[in-house]
């Protein structure tokens, strides 16, 4: 897939991201904040090597961040605040 930038902020959108954002290669920026999305951010974001920003602020995930997303190479902004998030 060619798709660069997905920016889909204050839509109040609800459920879980799709797994299947792992599939967009070519992504440098999600941003999906100020939505209602909930459970888990989906380990296969961390497949997205290319992603340069990350911004799910202001939502509702729950759990830890993805051990994925450490080893994202070219990630320079992750924004995951005010959200239910555990962990360190």
């Amino acid at each position: 897939y060619q798709l660069e930038y997905l920016s889909i902020p204050g839509n109040d959108f609800t459920g879980t991201l799709p797994a299947t954002l792992g599939t967009l290669t070519k992504l440098t920026g999600f941003f999906a904040y100020d939505n209602s999305f909930s459970g888990p951010i989906p380990e296969e974001l961390g497949l997205v090597e290319s992603l340069e920003i990350l911004s799910l602020h202001s939502n509702k995930f729950s759990g830890t961040v993805p051990e994925s997303l450490y080893n994202l190479r070219e990630l320079q902004k992750l924004n995951i605040y005010n959200n239910a998030m555990t962990g360190t």
